[in-house]
Parts: C-alpha cells; structure tokens; sequence
C-alpha cells in the first residue's frame, strides 16, 4: 500500500515529537540512576546535543534498515546474490541473472510524458500541498509545501534483450519492474514566454501526459494554470537492462512475434517468465547494471 507524502511527513512530524519525549525523559531516568550521567546532564546545551545526536542517529538506523529489508538495498542484493552469466550459456530451468540491449517487441508503448516508444514506462504526476511544520526549537508552527501524488501509472509489455549473439524474450507478466526515474518536469523546466505565461508547447505537454494519464487537465493549463510536477522512467530500445528469473529455450519458428528473428538466422531465444519458484524481477537501476 502507498503512503501519501502528506501522510508520512505528519507521520515523521508526531514520529520526532514521540522521539525527542522519549529520549529526554530516558536521560532523567539515567540521571537519576548515575551520579556520573547526572553531571553530564545538568549541562543544558549538553542535554538538548544528546536528545538531538540520539533522535538523528534513530533516523539514520531506521532509513537504512528500511533499505536494508524492503527497499533499494534489498533490491541490490536480489541481483548481486546471483553471478551474471552469458545468455547463451544459460540452461533449461535455471534460475539466473542476465543483462543486455533493450529490443521492441511488436506495437510499442508510448510513454505519457516524454512520448517515447518503450517497452515499459513509470509516470507519476504531483501536485503541490502545504502541510504543518515546526521550527528547529520547537515552538514556532508554521507550514511548508511538499509534493502530492496525484496518479501513478505504469505500464509494460513483453520485450527482447539481445545478449553478444544471443536473445531472450521477457514476459512481463508478474515480474518486479523497476525503472530508473529519466525525467524531472517540474517548475525549472516550465516552458513559459516573456509575459510569465505557459507556451502552447508546455500546455500541449501537459494536457497530453494528463488525458493519457486519465486525469483531468483543465486546472493545469492556461494563463492562470496550477504548478504540476511529472515524474517518468522509461524502458527504451538500445537501453541496458537486468533481469533475474528462470526460463527456457524455445524455438523462434513456434511463435509468430518471433518470425522475423528467425528469418536473420536466429533458431532460439531464452524465455524468461515469472513463475511461483522463481520471481521475476526486471530493473535498468545503474546499482544493478554492470559494465
């Protein structure tokens, strides 16, 4: 389940409050228990650097442990635990990491924001929020603006990876996609006129990312539009790509997507797909990808 970024800085908000209690009133409980930390504690600037180095190093140990077990640092060891091999010395069955050249398979996809041929891509559309914030000493309550999530689409389809002389065909379907964020479109990279207006450029952009994203565009464009942020990934042809999974040879006279590689001398491909055993996982993160 997704977390608004609303929620989790009112999360991080109430997150620091419960931690600063929390470690000022476990300072007074070793204060009271050691002569020796009571001196250390009288001190106030002393006692407000502890709470303070505590709260900071808790952060720190929670941002990596999240890493660590469900994000990026997960995902780097799912493929760093297996050795990549070539694609042609691949077998039946075997669960195994391969990395190649990005080929289209078929109609391609059209990414929302850069209008690129893909094979997969990842759009997010932001809207700006203000939210409650609290000053350094904690007394003083003011407000901020962050960046909401409006939508989020994703999409993807079977592909190629050519490998020196060798291809496998990916099936999607199921598989762990993450793709490398590409472009920022954001208020530095507003196209405007010399008035200060939106050009017709930039409001044809962004009423065409909206309608394919399935949002309403009608407050986001013209002279007195609203501020909106577009995020995109995009799996493009001749791009790099990681994929660990299980698969096996077939033969490209059995499928007709496959026609016109047989046709240039290519009797098999490695196909890959998802299954119970093995899960497939598809990424073009540079922390994945080897030279």
């Amino acid at each position: 389940m997704k977390v608004k970024e609303s929620n989790v800085h009112y999360l991080m908000l109430f997150s620091g409050f419960a931690c600063f209690f929390l470690f000022a009133i476990g300072g007074w409980a070793l204060a009271e228990q050691f002569s020796w930390f009571a001196q250390y504690w009288q001190h106030k600037p002393t006692r407000f650097f502890s709470i303070f180095a505590s709260m900071i190093s808790m952060m720190i140990l929670a941002a990596y442990s999240h890493s660590y077990f469900w994000g990026r640092k997960k995902l780097i060891r799912t493929y760093k635990e297996i050795s990549r091999k070539k694609l042609g010395t691949c077998k039946d069955n075997e669960l195994v990491r391969v990395q190649g050249e990005v080929l289209l398979l078929g109609e391609p996809l059209i990414a929302p924001l850069s209008n690129n041929k893909c094979a997969a891509y990842e759009t997010k559309a932001l809207k700006k929020e203000d939210v409650t914030t609290l000053s350094s000493s904690e007394s003083h309550v003011g407000s901020n603006t962050i960046w909401q999530t409006i939508k989020l689409v994703k999409e993807s389809r079977d592909f190629l990876i050519q490998c020196e002389e060798s291809f496998a065909l990916i099936r999607v379907d199921g598989g762990k996609l993450k793709i490398c964020l590409d472009i920022t479109h954001d208020q530095g990279s507003y196209k405007k006129d010399r008035g200060g207006f939106l050009t017709e450029e930039e409001n044809t952009t962004r009423q065409r990312t909206l309608e394919q994203m399935g949002l309403p565009y009608k407050s986001y464009v013209g002279a007195y539009s609203r501020d909106i942020k577009f995020e995109e990934g995009v799996l493009e042809q001749g791009k790099q790509v990681a994929v660990r999974g299980a698969g096996k040879w077939i033969s490209t006279n059995n499928l007709e997507e496959l026609f016109f590689l047989n046709k240039h001398g290519v009797k098999k491909v490695f196909e890959i797909v998802n299954s119970a055993d093995n899960q497939l996982h598809l990424s073009n993160l540079l922390d994945v990808l080897e030279k």
